[in-house]
């Protein structure tokens, strides 16, 4: 049996002539961007996120540096000095780059066991959460620092349920729950003057041309093709939380720690464990067709950009979690069959 890591083959197969004909609806109307596709996915983001604004950039990427230009300029206009933000140790280094890019002094903190930045040193001034593998971080509408947080919500934005902080990014990339064909991203936000930032920062600040700023947009097409997925995010959802709870349960006995369990709000975006032995189970999986990923083997830390920042010793949580994490496969497309064989798989290799 053969089980690759992404369904997008699958899923294409389902649905192939709805993504086909709405490309070939957005490509007659002759208006390549920023017209009735645009609009309405946005207006459908809106509603789905419960925020006030919604807008479509070119990346999840470019949405979060965007917010953090906003953020920026805001923090400059009252306290004239440079401002500084906490991002986790354990991410991807997008996140990591958006800010430097956007000019922010960056800090790098420890996690808790499930990947997400701790309560603690998210009061502490700036902070951009992300809930790591799809888990939803703290909740943030509770707290007087909430306009203080940038949310990265490329992995758990589905299940926000409007608790953005002062502006939350969101990644389409074809890897995400809900993936465009190529890329995409987007704002959104209950903070007005963010919403009207970002909507002339987008292009290049027309019509006034006052500030610097970027071309950034969804194709028609790519806006259409999402419309149409859509329509079954709530379905593939439940079924991505099955078989997230199927799993958990079924490795309780196991020596290994589920990061993807079901009781904190999760989108399931990846299904992550953490295991002494990662490497020999990754190796034991590919030898039976199933195809795991690593997310992530190093931190920010880590990295170049990350070294001459304040980060987390070498024995931190978020260090330790990167020796050991693994994903397995997780897209709705999974059959019943091939659930069952990867957890046969599993513990076989225990066995």
């Amino acid at each position: 049996m053969q089980i690759p890591h992404f369904g997008l083959a699958r899923q294409y197969k389902n649905i192939g002539e709805e993504l086909l004909d709405a490309t070939h609806r957005a490509l007659k109307d002759g208006q390549l961007v920023g017209g009735h596709y645009t609009r309405s996915f946005e207006e459908w983001l809106k509603h789905r996120t419960k925020t006030k604004y919604a807008i479509t950039v070119h990346s999840g990427t470019q949405a979060l540096e965007i917010i953090a230009r906003y953020k920026k300029k805001k923090h400059l206009e009252t306290f004239k000095n440079n401002p500084k933000i906490r991002i986790p140790n354990l991410t991807y280094p997008a996140t990591l780059n958006s800010l430097l890019t956007a000019g922010w002094d960056v800090d790098l903190v420890d996690t808790d066991k499930n990947g997400v930045i701790d309560v603690e040193n998210s009061l502490k001034g700036y902070t951009c959460v992300m809930g790591y593998g799809g888990r939803k971080p703290w909740p943030i509408a509770g707290y007087a620092s909430a306009n203080a947080v940038i949310v990265d919500g490329a992995q758990h934005w589905l299940v926000c349920d409007g608790d953005v902080g002062s502006g939350m990014s969101i990644s389409f990339d074809p890897t995400k729950n809900l993936p465009s064909s190529g890329n995409g991203g987007a704002i959104v936000t209950n903070d007005e003057q963010l919403y009207l930032f970002a909507a002339t920062h987008r292009d290049n600040n027309k019509p006034a041309f006052h500030d610097v700023g970027t071309n950034s947009k969804m194709s028609e097409q790519d806006c259409a093709q999402i419309l149409v997925r859509a329509k079954y995010i709530d379905e593939w959802q439940v079924r991505r939380g099955k078989i997230a709870k199927y799993w958990c349960d079924k490795f309780k006995e196991l020596p290994l720690y589920c990061l993807s369990d079901t009781v904190d709000p999760h989108a399931h975006q990846k299904f992550v464990m953490y295991l002494d032995d990662r490497n020999r189970l990754q190796s034991h999986l590919k030898e039976h067709g199933i195809d795991s990923k690593v997310h992530y083997e190093y931190v920010l830390g880590d990295l170049p950009t990350g070294q001459s920042l304040i980060k987390p010793d070498l024995l931190s949580t978020s260090v330790m979690l990167s020796r050991g994490v693994l994903s397995l496969p997780m897209y709705p497309e999974l059959t019943d069959a091939e659930v069952d064989y990867v957890v046969d798989k599993v513990y076989e290799f225990y066995k």
